[in-house]
């Protein structure tokens, strides 16, 4: 036996990655995804609701879980009806053990800094720093992005539910 074949044994062992078409775990994801909405929208029935006009305490979650499961289902859809293409073929190695250990250390570090950040720029922190870990790396998304989802949740809850952030 040789050093090289040796070594390749070695590395083979060491280095063991699940090989899965993209599509279907985006699929699985989805799936997922929907599990764990429809959970969520099942714990928002158990809320109390109030009689007269307004959101209720059960009102926002389930108004939330309806778009996501929605968006969901279309997602799925999508994916099933969508034709084969050169990208959605592509196989995803899953072997990220540094990568999801890097991002709880950032989801940590904000959480704890967040009431020195503010509540923007501390989401807008976060979804910068998650989007880079998890691979993107078009600067017009990491830039105009996670603004843009820290002003849309400030939005929603300071216009639209009138819960302000001291």
């Amino acid at each position: 036996m040789s050093i090289n074949n040796s070594d390749a044994e070695a590395y083979e062992v060491t280095h063991k990655v699940l090989t899965i078409r993209k599509k279907w775990l985006e699929l699985a994801v989805y799936f997922l995804l929907l599990i764990a909405t429809a959970l969520y929208a099942n714990e928002a029935f158990n809320l109390p609701g109030y009689g007269s006009p307004g959101i209720g305490a059960s009102g926002f979650p389930l108004l939330v879980a309806m778009l996501i499961g929605s968006s969901l289902v279309l997602l799925i859809i999508a994916s099933l009806l969508s034709k084969s293409s050169q990208e959605s073929d592509s196989l995803v190695e899953i072997s990220r053990p540094a990568q999801v250990l890097l991002s709880i250390v950032v989801m940590v570090a904000v959480v704890l800094a967040l009431e020195w950040l503010g509540l923007i720029v501390g989401i807008a922190l976060l979804a910068f720093l998650l989007m880079k870990l998890g691979g993107e790396s078009r600067y017009s998304l990491l830039l105009t992005l996670p603004p843009l989802l820290a002003l849309g949740i400030y939005a929603i809850f300071v216009l639209v539910l009138g819960v302000y952030f001291d």
